[in-house]
């Protein structure tokens, strides 16, 4: 019987020791994940601060974006029209364009006359009708 109550008495001990041993656990869980909480609160506490500093610099990009869109272009076409560089760039095209044109009137007015007229001496202003044209043709003016 003493082996017994021995044995039961070694035996209680021991899950005593093992019930401590399971709380110690318990507690250094509870402790671990309480700091992990925390820390997760303090990420989220700081997360949300960066977040609302986000999206105020989202809205104002929106906003600037929107100004962009709607007036920032116009304001821009305004300066570029305005500045003397295209000024100068418009300019020299226009004139361009002018002498071109101008050459072009010419090469066609001379075709359209060669065609509809046979002979010189059709052409007002030819040298029979003014006297000593001939002349000073001749003499070069």
């Amino acid at each position: 019987m003493q082996t017994s109550y021995d044995q039961l008495l070694a035996d209680h001990h021991r899950l005593i020791n093992d019930k401590n041993e399971l709380e110690r656990a318990r507690d250094r869980a509870i402790a671990s994940h309480k700091a992990t909480i925390d820390e997760a609160k303090g990420m989220l506490t700081r997360y949300d601060g960066e977040m609302v500093e986000l999206y105020a610099q989202v809205s104002d990009l929106m906003l600037t974006k929107q100004w962009f869109l709607k007036d920032g272009v116009a304001w821009v076409v305004k300066l570029v029209h305005q500045s003397p560089e295209l000024e100068k760039v418009v300019s020299a095209l226009v004139n361009s364009v002018n002498v071109v044109g101008v050459n072009e009137g010419i090469k066609q007015g001379f075709k359209a006359t060669h065609d509809s007229v046979r002979s010189a001496e059709e052409v007002p202003g030819s040298a029979e009708e003014v006297p000593g044209c001939t002349k000073r043709c001749d003499k070069g003016l």
